[in-house]
């Protein structure tokens, strides 16, 4: 039986190798792949977080247009000009217009409906549909809500702080996302600082996608998808998914029967989204010839709050880690919160006056974007280009070529942004704003199919930010910010350790 193992092994390094050949023999650049991990020995080994797997590409390569990596065997362009970005996200978006990893409804029932891993005329009826539940007027309608939010994280750090101590900051930021999200998405009044155990932050933390285990799913879904769904592999387990199902449906059916007060929420979006109907941000319904059943909808709803959970707290957290290490730049932005009123008649046009808060924000978001890389898939066959200008090697493939746009290693490209590393928040003020090279600031992607929750997400972390910034100071008891490697998004690997201490002695402030 040995000579068969043998024989097995030699054609699966065959296969490898063959794969593995793909840039090469087209005359496209890549690093040296392992048999069978391609590029990502190191991520697998949990040495390094994928974005750098990228960045070292990007770094070779700085004088071609795109180059190869592997992701295990499957073949994975990466666009580095700005204009070829473009063309994929924006100008040729039908031929670019899935995602990279499809996980349909036969692998996982849950999962495989929410509106990333859609496809075609499903996923833009289904943009269409719960487009209107992130427009000005509903984010307006919101920030009341998500103000309630961070006062109870104000009164609960009342309590605890008289003076500087050391604290992990993601421990408030993400019990207040979640508060927000469960009422403003979902019309659940909870107080997670307070009641740590309440069943929607329990669940949240067992199905947010940030550690290597299920960054691996979503990887062996890209490389063996019918292995994957006969081992019955799903990225929110069924325990986890039967709960979020059970928990959603009964605020649907309360909505339905009006046994809640209709609010402009998530859960009403998809009520009305069930009914074939839309609303429009002056209130006028429209028809939605799409119908769509109640799993559908609980798939968006888990959506939502898993894409927008770990995505919000981690913008809030580096913010006040670049306020803690930029100390400077933390006093202008306390002398702008100094001149918010107290109590403003409109949060919502008080938080979009502040102007330096806004460049901080976008400063953040550069340095460190909400995810490290955007994946698409091609959808029919793709002309990239010569390999640099004036090449004669050029990348023709068929359909089902996957791309990784590199938004990381671009927002630090000091061929775009001089001092790539530095927190700089004058980079975005309506001056300097103009001189930012197209298609090199993708925090939230570009296109169609850029995040529909970005209006919201941003506008969660000002409100606790405003309250936040303007009641605390925060130092850090370190610089270094080392990534981790197990995490799916960009999270350090020491965790958010700050020093905080209260700027006024009794801290009414706000």
């Amino acid at each position: 039986m040995w000579w068969l193992v043998l024989l097995l092994v030699m054609c699966l390094l065959y296969y490898s190798r063959h794969r593995l050949r793909y840039f090469s023999s087209r005359g496209v650049k890549t690093l040296p792949p392992v048999p069978f991990l391609g590029n990502l020995t190191a991520v697998t080994l949990g040495r390094e977080n994928f974005v750098e797997a990228i960045g070292a590409g990007y770094d070779a390569f700085r004088d071609q247009r795109y180059f190869g990596l592997y992701q295990y065997l499957v073949p994975t362009l990466v666009p580095r000009d700005p204009e070829l970005i473009r063309q994929i996200m924006v100008r040729d978006f039908h031929a670019f217009a899935d995602r990279g990893v499809h996980i349909g409804v036969d692998c996982d029932p849950l999962f495989g409906r929410n509106l990333i891993m859609l496809t075609g005329s499903k996923w833009r009826a289904m943009r269409v549909a719960l487009s209107p539940a992130f427009s000005g007027a509903r984010c307006r309608n919101m920030a009341p809500l998500m103000a309630e939010s961070a006062r109870a994280v104000a009164d609960h750090l009342n309590e605890r702080i008289c003076q500087q101590q050391i604290m992990d900051v993601n421990k408030i930021t993400m019990a207040y996302v979640n508060d927000v999200i469960a009422s403003c998405a979902f019309g659940f009044a909870v107080d997670s600082l307070q009641e740590p155990d309440n069943c929607i932050f329990k669940l949240g933390k067992k199905a947010i996608v940030q550690d290597t285990t299920q960054v691996m799913k979503f990887f062996g879904y890209e490389n063996m998808k019918t292995v994957m769904k006969l081992m019955n592999v799903q990225i929110i387990s069924t325990q986890d998914a039967e709960q979020f199902s059970k928990l959603f449906k009964s605020a649907l059916q309360a909505r339905r029967e009006n046994k809640v007060k209709p609010r402009p929420d998530f859960i009403q979006i998809l009520v009305d989204a069930a009914q074939g109907k839309s609303r429009t941000e002056e209130g006028d319904d429209t028809k939605n010839s799409q119908q769509y059943t109640d799993d559908d909808l609980v798939a968006q709803a888990v959506l939502f709050y898993v894409a927008g959970y770990d995505t919000t707290a981690n913008l809030i957290n580096y913010f006040l880690y670049e306020m803690a290490i930029n100390q400077p730049v933390q006093e202008k932005l306390q002398q702008e919160l100094d001149r918010m009123p107290d109590d403003p008649d409109d949060l919502y046009e008080a938080i979009q006056d502040l102007e330096y808060l806004d460049m901080c924000v976008s400063e953040v978001l550069r340095l460190w974007p909400l995810v490290g890389a955007s994946d698409r898939r091609s959808v029919t066959m793709y002309d990239f280009g010569p390999t640099y200008e004036g090449s004669e090697d050029r990348l023709i493939a068929p359909a089902g070529i996957h791309v990784w746009i590199p938004i990381y290693s671009i927002h630090r490209d000091e061929k775009y942004w001089p001092e790539p590393n530095r927190c700089i928040p004058e980079r975005f003020s309506s001056e300097r704003k103009g001189d930012i090279v197209p298609y090199t600031y993708l925090p939230f992607g570009t296109g169609p199919r850029h995040c529909i929750g970005s209006r919201f997400a941003v506008l969660a972390a000002k409100v606790f930010l405003a309250r936040f910034v303007r009641r605390h100071r925060t130092r850090a008891p370190r610089a270094a910010c080392r990534l981790s490697p197990r995490a799916f998004i960009l999270r350090p690997a020491d965790g958010y350790h700050l020093i905080v201490e209260p700027r006024f002695q009794n801290n009414n402030k706000l």
